[in-house]
């Protein structure tokens, strides 16, 4: 009963249930630490786990390894968080709440994600995915925009989607006053993710026809815009890498280079007009400036001094002007130290987890410190064992989109192609899988391209959808469903 139940609420209700759990991703916190988005997944996990005991195993069978792994570090990561651990490091615990969401989160994200896959072909729910995404990101760079222009005192609602107790200094805020506004988003590293997931998303959505040129136009417009108020490397390497997906579709490509152009050279000329003074692109310009002159390794000047080495030549660089990570408060979404209280880059941190705590870290409850990458987290959450299992992790994820990409047709396998360089980029520079918000979104397309999704009927499907587009296969055609005559295919 239960699991005809949850055939059909999937089969009549799948472009709903994928558009508004990706519309709750950029929801706000309702009670006691609870978002829209938590509370979207879990419990769509929850329903499917219930509906579906029988059929579970072949549901998850595509991502069974992936659960596997990743349900390790959990356990790791849940048991060291509830159990006494004596915090010998010289920073203080974070954010125990926050720590195990940030485990469990992307468990009943995958979950939820493999059931969809199991029911629906690949495009359909790519098709539901990028549609949502782009119009939340748009909308989210208008915020943005005027946060940036009116300040972000003139959205005091903001701070329900930045926390759940809406009276702390949030990191958005410490970060509009070096000129990064972020909307919804309490980090914009992660607001840097989701906007370079949005520009994959129309410049897929451009290929398969399923925007007009007008539409696209707004929507390229707003989500560079947005993503430049971020001032996140991620983006800027995000939006080149968007642009190449363009020329690898072959559509579009002049009208989209010229848009997405336009559109930062229009942003600097305004700022330096003083239209944007609030804006902080110069600050950021001034300290990569102070890095090249004082002599600092590539390395250092491009990770913002997460890695590499501080120059011993020349003056000294000045203070990097970055906002706060997630990890700066152990999870926590409000407020951070001072950055005294933060080790020097990455080392520091590693080197003081492998004196005191190697093996299992600190548990989910973290420390309040810069993490500033995936693996910083895992090594702090699940010590030697946690990196371990992370790295794992991460090697599934690459070594099955990589054999998925041969299957898959030319349209989904360059998008799946985007969406792990972002992975694995944005893993060096923050915990890119566990982030709150942009790690979920990160967590669909990863699924649905890399490990679970339909590619069977696929242009039964699109054609039922009315969303097919003749280019979109190039040379590579979906196979012809089995009875379907030469004519059909």
């Amino acid at each position: 009963m239960l699991g005809k139940l949850g055939e059909f609420a999937a089969s009549r209700l799948a472009p709903v249930w994928v558009t508004a759990c990706v519309a709750a991703v950029m929801g706000p916190y309702l009670v006691s630490g609870l978002r829209t988005e938590q509370l979207a997944f879990y419990g769509s996990a929850a329903f499917v786990v219930l509906t579906q005991a029988r059929s579970l195993l072949r549901v998850l069978a595509p991502v069974r390894w992936l659960l596997a792994v990743w349900g390790a570090y959990a356990v790791i990561a849940v048991v060291g968080g509830l159990l006494p651990v004596d915090n010998a490091t010289p920073w203080e615990s974070g954010s125990l709440l926050a720590g195990l969401d940030n485990a469990l989160l992307p468990l009943a994200t995958i979950v939820t994600v493999a059931y969809w896959c199991s029911v629906h072909p690949l495009p359909r729910i790519m098709a539901a995915v990028a549609r949502t995404l782009v119009v939340v990101m748009s909308l989210n760079a208008v915020v943005a925009l005027v946060g940036c222009v009116l300040g972000l005192g003139s959205l005091p609602w903001l701070r329900r989607f930045w926390a759940a107790d809406g009276s702390s200094t949030y990191v958005a805020e410490l970060a509009q006053q070096m000129g990064r506004f972020s909307g919804v988003f309490n980090q914009p590293a992660e607001a840097g993710i989701a906007y370079t997931l949005a520009a994959f998303s129309l410049a897929y959505l451009q290929k398969r026809g399923l925007t007009s040129p007008t539409w696209a136009t707004v929507g390229w417009v707003l989500v560079v815009v947005g993503g430049m108020l971020t001032l996140s490397k991620v983006f800027v390497g995000g939006l080149v890498i968007a642009l190449v997906l363009v020329l690898a579709y072959r559509t579009r490509v002049v009208r989209t280079g010229v848009v997405a152009v336009g559109t930062v050279a229009a942003m600097v000329a305004l700022s330096a007009a003083g239209w944007f003074a609030s804006w902080g692109a110069s600050t950021m310009v001034g300290w990569y400036r102070s890095s090249i002159e004082a002599g600092d390794s590539p390395l250092y000047t491009l990770t913002a001094g997460r890695f590499g080495a501080a120059g011993t030549t020349g003056p000294p660089s000045i203070a990097v002007p970055v906002a706060p990570t997630e990890g700066a408060t152990g999870g926590v979404d409000a407020g951070a130290e001072p950055a005294a209280a933060l080790p020097t880059g990455v080392g520091e941190l590693a080197r003081v987890i492998y004196d005191e705590h190697p093996v299992f870290g600190v548990g989910a409850r973290g420390l309040q410190v810069a993490y500033d990458s995936a693996w910083s987290e895992a090594l702090v959450v699940g010590g030697l064992a946690g990196l371990a299992l992370v790295v794992i992790a991460h090697l599934l994820v690459v070594g099955s989109s990589l054999l998925r990409m041969r299957a898959l047709d030319r349209v989904h396998a360059l998008l799946l192609a985007a969406v792990l360089v972002l992975t694995l980029a944005g893993s060096m520079g923050m915990p890119a899988l566990t982030g709150n918000r942009e790690s979920t979104l990160l967590w669909i397309f990863l699924v649905t391209l890399g490990f679970a999704g339909r590619t069977e009927s696929t242009r039964l499907d699109e054609e039922h959808a009315q969303e097919v587009d003749p280019s979109a296969y190039g040379d590579r055609r979906p196979a012809t469903p089995a009875g379907a005559t030469s004519t059909d295919a």
